[in-house]
């Protein structure tokens, strides 16, 4: 099955085979053609998986000369970006778009509105304060996409959402894509759909990404953690990794021993404490590959929708089994392989077996060159 088989004009199958993308994803092939016909949609679907392209394809299909017609709520500017600049790939400039969030000048996103826009893609905060101030319209909203929305929920946006759908009048298709649903989610997409939805439940191999190599390795003492992971980078060679630490504090500590090491890698870190600015130019060099192994925390990575990540490495164990799913989503986009390597201390072993129990899926444990040999001489250690 190919795009044209699910309702795909050639304008847009021509845009996307120019991006070599040709094969749906699971996520595309269930939720496009529900979507072409009107239908409500509450679809579980991994961060990775395709999902941007099943909202944002079908929309195209059916955008008309209105302004207005299409609200799409991020969690994060990073993820709003990241949409819009889908949106760009396959329109050009014929499509209108824009991204609303706050940090920036509120005055040019007005003037833009003011010229008209097809499709909004934003974060709630700022979605509000331009409806309260009159610059935003609801009246012909036509769609409604909240996008990843356990994040949304996670990161406390849920009151907004539920204000911002209250505003709304029209009788508009209501679309929510999630990794996780709750219920809340799940009472909020009855009420606006009045229970006339189609829930889309992707397998749990698709949603703990099925594609993704994934393994653990046993520290034996703290002191030793950083010396496993230099070895493990060295005998992984991985070309963009993301890695990942519960604190802010454990990621300037990090960044900086890397930074001593001279381990033959370009290091960055993004962390609640840098300005917008800063964090949006390493996200660029991250990118670009002008930096390879980028250190972040759960909350600071959030909304990262970035493609060719070849390993995840869980330098800390998460602290909630669901991080897990979220943090080795970012590898293996797209039907692509990847690697998720998490470094785990002997006390922190249930966690795991906590992982493993979410996933149902083993994760393989891989031994050090010392334990190794320790292991061949102590097959039951």
């Amino acid at each position: 099955m190919n795009f044209k088989d699910l309702g795909i004009s050639a304008q847009y199958v021509s845009a996307l085979e120019k991006q070599d993308i040709t094969n749906p994803t699971p996520v595309q092939k269930k939720a496009i053609p529900l979507i072409l016909k009107g239908k409500h949609i509450m679809a579980q679907s991994r961060t990775g998986s395709g999902k941007t392209l099943a909202f944002v394809l079908p929309i195209l299909e059916q955008i008309d000369s209105q302004y207005n017609v299409a609200l799409i709520l991020a969690p994060t500017r990073e993820l709003a970006k990241q949409t819009q600049r889908v949106i760009r790939s396959l329109t050009g400039h014929k499509i209108k778009s824009m991204t609303i969030y706050g940090g920036v000048s509120i005055s040019r996103q007005i003037k833009k509105l003011n010229e008209g826009v097809h499709i909004v893609v934003g974060t709630p905060g700022r979605i509000i304060d331009l409806y309260k101030r009159g610059k935003l319209k609801f009246h012909n909203i036509k769609f409604v996409v909240l996008d990843e929305g356990d994040r949304l929920w996670d990161m406390g946006f849920a009151p907004d959402i539920k204000y911002i759908l209250s505003k709304i009048r029209t009788n508009y298709q209501f679309m929510l894509f999630s990794a996780t649903l709750d219920y809340d989610m799940r009472k909020l997409v009855s009420k606006h759909t009045r229970n006339e939805f189609e829930f889309l439940n992707l397998s749990k191999d698709e949603l703990t990404v099925g594609n993704t190599d994934q393994f653990y390795y046993m520290i034996d003492i703290y002191s030793q953690k950083l010396k496993s992971f230099l070895q493990i980078l060295n005998y992984e060679k991985p070309e963009a990794a993301i890695i990942f630490i519960n604190t802010k504090k454990t990621g300037n500590w990090l960044f900086n021993k890397l930074k001593q090491k001279n381990i033959g890698y370009k290091v960055g870190l993004i962390s609640g404490n840098l300005s917008q600015h800063q964090r949006e130019k390493i996200l660029a060099q991250f990118r670009n590959k002008d930096i390879e192994l980028l250190i972040a925390t759960d909350v600071a990575a959030r909304g990262l929708d970035i493609d060719n990540i070849t390993h995840i490495f869980n330098y800390d164990v998460p602290k909630f089994t669901e991080s897990y799913v979220h943090r080795i989503g970012r590898t293996s986009r797209m039907n692509k392989k990847g690697t998720a390597i998490t470094l785990c201390l002997k006390d922190e072993y249930e966690f795991i077996c906590r992982i493993e129990g979410l996933i149902e899926k083993e994760i393989k444990r891989k031994y050090l060159p010392r334990q190794q040999k320790r292991q061949n001489r102590f097959p039951f250690y």
